[in-house]
């Protein structure tokens, strides 16, 4: 039976169709913290659909072929991202679709850059902590460069001095994360950055998870490590998610900012041996949908500076909930602190993986790191404390069902999408 339709359905019919599909969804609270991002509350959702509704068949294609009005909406988000991140006069940001594009961006720039500040490296290098996102790697190897991966610290933070013993001639780049996602700790970027200027190397912050929280957080008076252009001064890019902690709906936006916009000509693509013209784009894709950037653009504006200290604040609240309940679950602790964002505990006499598969029989979406095995939530601001309840009653109910033998571990592997 063929999918595509000879003659096509009524939107009734899809209606009902994409309806009876989405009840076998799990739903967003039994996914808490396992990348279900749902509405970030009060009417921002609502929001951020009119304004992507008013943009829906917009379109971005570098700098000439786009319409007026998604070149406004674009321009002002990335002056209100350069302004949380605290970038100078003179920086520049690029939207992207995403963490793993923003980073891919870090890497290509700072392999072209490398090229004229770092001629005398013949295998060009990345070097990062052991805790990096693999779309470093990913990045790399599209890229046609290497990659160097160190240890981490028994607090999960980058080894900034087994960095250092790292670095050759063929270092172009050094990467520091706020935070790292596995563990959720944030990385000493000070000292990076300090480590990065020594040797004249490019020096990227991935805060793709912490870089519209933790500003928020710090204003809220939480203690969190440096991390941006303004407290950082030898940072020289950022990569931030705007559908994480920016609370952006529909996903798929990120954004990739460059301390000197100088450093443009090292990021963007420029050719003109075909037949039409000069193909010339600072960004990875060609044509580029508005309607996502409209929706940020409006969530941003709608929400302001209180709209996020308010939502920081309730994810502050939310993790000491949790932090409060495991510790009163016998065989249960936290394996790091909570710092901006990711919040990980994991099994203290009792087998982790196997009190996540209970869990997952109790109809909650469960993600665990590795190495350490350990349970992992991305925390999400929430105003029904019914729901962290609910999943701490769960979770003591699991881990006596670990104890007692009525539950071991199936799944041998650890995985991230």
């Amino acid at each position: 039976m063929s999918v595509f339709p000879e003659r096509g359905d009524l939107w009734p019919v899809l209606e009902e169709r994409l309806i009876a599909e989405r009840t076998k969804d799990t739903p967003w609270h039994r996914g808490l913290g396992n990348l279900y991002w749902p509405d970030p509350g009060g009417n921002v959702r609502l929001v951020a659909k009119a304004a992507a509704d008013l943009m829906f068949e917009s379109f971005l294609l570098g700098s000439k072929y786009a319409e007026p009005s998604a070149k406004l909406v674009e321009g002002e988000v990335h002056a209100m991202v350069q302004e949380i991140l605290g970038a100078p006069k003179g920086a520049a940001t690029t939207l992207t679709a995403g963490g793993t594009e923003s980073n891919f961006h870090a890497v290509k720039t700072a392999r072209d850059w490398a090229r004229r500040h770092r001629p005398g490296a013949k295998n060009p290098t990345v070097l990062v902590p052991f805790t990096a996102h693999p779309s470093f790697d990913k990045a790399a190897q599209i890229c046609g460069i290497a990659m160097k991966r160190v240890p981490e610290r028994p607090d999960f933070r980058a080894d900034v001095d087994a960095m250092a013993g790292a670095i050759d001639e063929d270092t172009i780049m050094i990467v520091g994360s706020a935070p790292q996602y596995p563990h959720g700790v944030v990385d000493d970027i000070p000292a990076i950055a300090a480590l990065a200027r020594k040797h004249g190397l490019w020096c990227h912050v991935d805060a793709c998870v912490g870089g519209f929280l933790i500003p928020f957080l710090r204003k809220l008076g939480r203690t969190v490590p440096p991390f941006d252009f303004k407290d950082v001064p030898g940072v020289m890019s950022i990569s931030a998610d705007l559908h994480k902690f920016g609370l952006v709906l529909p996903h798929g936006i990120s954004s990739f900012t460059l301390r000197d916009a100088a450093n443009l000509a090292f990021q963007g693509f420029d050719f003109d041996q075909w037949p039409y013209g000069r193909y010339r784009l600072q960004t990875f894709a060609g044509s580029r949908s508005g309607h996502v950037v409209a929706a940020a653009w409006a969530t941003m504006k709608h929400l302001g500076e209180q709209g996020y200290l308010e939502r920081a604040r309730m994810i502050v609240g939310m993790a000491e909930r949790l932090e409060a309940g495991i510790g009163r679950i016998p065989g249960l602790r936290m394996l790091a602190p909570f710092e901006a964002g990711p919040f990980v505990w994991h099994g203290d006499g009792v087998d982790t993986v196997a009190v996540a598969e209970a869990m997952e029989s109790r109809g909650y979406a469960m993600s665990w790191c590795k190495k350490p095995p350990a349970m992992h939530l991305l925390l999400y601001p929430m105003e029904d404390e019914r729901i962290v309840d609910g999943y701490l009653a769960a979770l003591a109910d699991s881990v006596e069902d670990v104890r007692a033998g009525r539950r071991k571990a199936s799944a041998a592997q650890a995985s991230y999408a």
